[in-house]
C-alpha cells in the first residue's frame, strides 16, 4: 500500500469510529524507510494538540 492509501483507510477508520478523536500512524515501508500519517476527526485542535503532546511525551521517556 501506498501512503495515501493509508491515508485514506486511516481517515475512514475514524470516521467509523464515530466519535471525536485523532490518530498518528506509523510503519515501516522498506529496509531503512518508515512512513507516517495522521488524521483527526471532529477534534477540538487544543484538545488534539494536548493528545499528540501526551503522545510525543510518553513516546521520548519509553524510549530513554
Amino acid at each position: 500500500m501506498d501512503q495515501q492509501e493509508i491515508q485514506k483507510k486511516v481517515e475512514g477508520f475514524l470516521k467509523e469510529l464515530g466519535v471525536p478523536s485523532f490518530i498518528v500512524f506509523g510503519w515501516k515501508k522498506g529496509e531503512k524507510e518508515f512512513g507516517v500519517v495522521s488524521s483527526y476527526n471532529k477534534m477540538p485542535p487544543n484538545a488534539l494538540i494536548k493528545g499528540m503532546s501526551w503522545a510525543l511525551h510518553d513516546f521520548i521517556n519509553k524510549s530513554l
